[in-house]
């Protein structure tokens, strides 16, 4: 912070503050606020957040934590334009981001804000990219983005039971001016929102459009596919806002003979449960023997049990933070960069993601499965003696994808309702399809199957793995006692390289 003189203060620029001094001043305007809960306690209020934008159109996250939601709660609205000085600046750098800022703000009990109204208000608050480059990828995919098109279909919502708990998804596809179309995954309280808006508004001829603000982008299938955050994100739909009215007017303005039929819609307010064992069942249910005679990637469901943990095996991986895209040790030049990176070259920014390889067998044989990040996730949050009970006894039906000499698990369970259906489904196939032939045919009866029509039920990386390669990866340690599992190189005993992954909460 800067003064000319004792009557005018210079604040600081949004995109120049950082943590290389204690003391910054801003002026910004609040466009938007939400309180994240515990994903386990949606009633538990975890901190309030916002998305601050100063008068060049920097944006910047801060966070009041829990204890200080008393102190700082009624100085804040969206829309309010305040001073902020005395705040703390921890790092963004993320494999998820809702600003690109490298910094975020958290606030201190000593934090001062000042009521101000001398700010011009003349930069657009949403931060939208083009359809040809969200399906390019040409731009920083771990930050979020602002997201409007026109619906143009819909499936019916889905409601996934699973662990006693429901979600509700709803697939759509929405397209630009020019007709260009994008696969939208729509969870939560999105999905019913939009249900019941089509549902309302079934006999209307006018356009459905979305305005999706903190959006996200995934890759499913290789394609990708717009969705909500967990917090942050708000769904408009036709509302009188000056974005989708401009929206609305072009589609009215556009020629009627050209590409006329790219925009008739096709929406569906049904709704489907969506049963556990439905995603398993999508998949032919081989035995572990059966897998080597896919030679290409394909999705099948395999019920076996797991007999251990591969720890000479059990890795994390380093990726680029810029482009997100895997790294490897820099051994030749190491003046160039630590790690290289094929989109980015030489770089040393990088986080690691996690992956073990468990050993499973059934009736057949046995073989090596990879678990990326979420199902190690998975398996911590409910907690350390929960998972070495289940070492020696863990059953799951899982669909994996083939790689070049390893098998990765695209999504795994023990609830015995699937477990038993899927089972009980393998056998029954085993006898009542035959070919010509006399062959068994392992093949779901589509008539009596409720079908899921795509797998977007959880949109995870399929990174084809080699457990062989020892290139930036360190082998699993486990401690028990400690607060944190602590995945380190066993490797050496002068070096240590470690990955702290905090204890996460029991979900059940």
């Amino acid at each position: 912070m800067a003064s000319n003189n004792a009557d005018q203060v210079v604040f600081d620029k949004v995109a120049e503050i950082n943590a290389s001094k204690e003391s910054w001043n801003i002026r910004v305007k609040v466009v938007m606020l939400w309180k994240p809960t515990y994903v386990n306690n949606p009633n538990m209020v975890t901190s309030l957040d916002m998305i601050l934008i100063d008068q060049e159109g920097s944006r910047i996250q801060a966070t009041i934590k829990k204890n200080l939601i008393p102190v700082f709660e009624s100085l804040f609205d969206e829309g309010a334009i305040r001073e902020i000085s005395n705040f703390a600046m921890a790092s963004n750098q993320s494999e998820y981001m809702l600003v690109p800022h490298k910094h975020k703000i958290n606030f201190y009990k000593t934090t001062k804000v000042r009521v101000s109204n001398d700010f011009v208000d003349t930069v657009d608050p949403y931060h939208f990219i083009s359809f040809p480059d969200l399906l390019a990828r040409n731009f920083d995919t771990r930050v979020a983005f602002d997201f409007l098109g026109e619906v143009v279909s819909s499936d019916p919502m889905r409601v996934i039971v699973e662990y006693g708990r429901e979600k509700r998804l709803m697939n759509l596809v929405a397209q630009d001016l020019s007709g260009t179309r994008i696969a939208v995954a729509l969870w939560g309280s999105f999905a019913m929102k939009l249900n019941t808006y089509i549902s309302q508004h079934n006999n209307d001829t006018a356009p459905v459009i979305i305005l999706l603000c903190l959006a996200k982008l995934k890759i499913w299938g290789g394609q990708p596919q717009i969705g909500n955050c967990l917090f942050g994100s708000r769904l408009h739909i036709n509302d009188d806002m000056p974005q989708i009215l401009e929206f609305k007017s072009k589609i009215n303005a556009l020629d009627t003979n050209v590409e006329s039929s790219s925009r008739t819609s096709q929406l569906n307010s049904d709704t489907v449960v969506a049963n556990p064992e439905d995603y398993y069942l999508r998949f032919e249910i081989k035995n572990i023997d059966e897998i080597p005679d896919f030679n290409e990637e394909v999705g099948l469901t395999i019920i076996a049990t797991i007999i251990g943990f591969d720890m000479d095996d059990g890795w994390y991986s380093f990726y680029c933070r810029d482009c997100s895209k895997k790294v490897t040790k820099n051994h030749d030049d190491v003046d160039a960069g630590p790690f290289h990176c094929d989109g980015c070259g030489f770089v040393s920014d990088v986080f690691g993601k996690i992956r073990i390889v468990v050993r499973v067998q059934d009736e057949s044989g046995s073989s090596s499965f990879v678990l990326f990040e979420r199902h190690v996730k998975d398996l911590i949050h409910r907690g350390n003696q929960w998972l070495m009970d289940k070492i020696a006894k863990f059953r799951f039906p899982c669909s994996i994808c083939r790689t070049t000499r390893a098998y990765t698990v695209h999504k795994l369970t023990d609830d015995e309702r699937v477990l038993d259906e899927v089972t009980k489904r393998s056998s029954n196939h085993q006898h009542d399809h035959i070919n010509d032939n006399g062959t068994p045919v392992n093949k779901l009866n589509k008539e009596n199957t409720n079908y899921v029509h795509d797998d977007n039920l959880d949109v995870v990386d399929l990174e084809a793995v080699t457990p062989s390669s020892s290139t930036g990866k360190r082998p699993i340690e486990i401690d028990a006692n400690n607060e944190s599992l602590e995945w380190s190189s066993s490797k050496t005993s002068v070096v240590r390289d470690t990955l702290k992954i905090p204890k996460l909460e029991k979900l059940d």
